[in-house]
């Protein structure tokens, strides 16, 4: 398959009259409310259907929900795993009975990251091997995640270096700090609001969001592509923000040092 073929970056450079594509202030919000698929699929989703607010395939919209497929139901297309292609459909294109409101908002309803729960995400780190060294100490778990989510930008994004047994390749040696730090906040908060985190934009991107300062540089392909990574860490957006909102004790302590190394 070509790489342009999936490419965001090259759809927005090629991004002229002919073709309107989502400004990236509101391509963020949309991922962020679509958790229940992967990021870069939620993104292809918003190109095709910017109204759209909760998709299945037609399988599932059957099995799960008991719900049919209009006759003028609008196929959305999405990377799949193990294949080119699959197709789901928005909820405005099926009726049956009502879709629970948790399956639109999972994360609606639900309380804060505990110490628990963060002591579990480490403990998967530790596991893939993965040091976050100069981690603060904080008194919020909230807050602490935040920090986690960020480093695991920079390493998912390049911005560390390679990464050869995580499947990481460097970015570009010619990125400035602007740069990197503009897609490690994306990142961030991408992944923050997908969890149902409250977690505010900091840096360039809430002076872009909240102020309208002009877009820094950025790759979207890089940044969505990161949180596609981060994510299937810890299963996926949903089983990651479950994990971080266990209360249970561990059962192993957690270590404090982890040794990691760029090849």
């Amino acid at each position: 398959m070509d790489k342009n073929v999936n490419s965001f970056d090259a759809l927005y450079a090629e991004a002229g009259s002919h073709r309107s594509v989502m400004p990236w202030d509101e391509l963020l919000g949309f991922v962020r409310r679509f958790p229940q698929i992967a990021a870069f699929n939620a993104a292809l989703i918003a190109q095709q259907n910017a109204g759209a607010i909760f998709v299945e395939t037609e399988h599932a919209w059957q099995q799960k929900y008991g719900r049919l497929l209009t006759d003028d139901a609008v196929a959305l297309i999405v990377l799949h795993p193990f294949a080119p292609v699959r197709f789901v459909y928005d909820v405005e294109d099926t009726h049956g009975p009502p879709v629970p409101d948790s399956s639109i908002s999972p994360f609606k309803a639900v309380g804060a990251p505990t110490w628990d729960g963060h002591r579990l995400v480490m403990d998967v780190l530790h596991r893939k091997g993965l040091d976050l060294p100069g981690l603060p100490k904080t008194q919020s778990p909230t807050v602490m995640l935040g920090h986690v989510l960020y480093e695991l930008a920079l390493v998912y994004a390049g911005h560390r270096g390679e990464f050869p047994k995580l499947g990481i390749s460097a970015s570009e040696t010619d990125i400035d700090g602007r740069q990197v730090r503009f897609e490690a906040e994306c990142i961030t908060w991408l992944i923050a609001g997908r969890l149902g985190l409250k977690m505010a934009a900091t840096g360039s991107l809430k002076g872009y969001l909240k102020h309208g300062e002009l877009l820094p540089p950025l790759s979207r392909d890089r940044v969505l592509h990161a949180v596609n990574a981060i994510e299937k860490l810890f299963g996926g957006a949903l089983h990651f923000g479950q994990m971080v909102r266990e209360d249970v004790p561990s059962l192993f302590p957690l270590t404090e040092q982890w040794t990691l190394s760029p090849r």
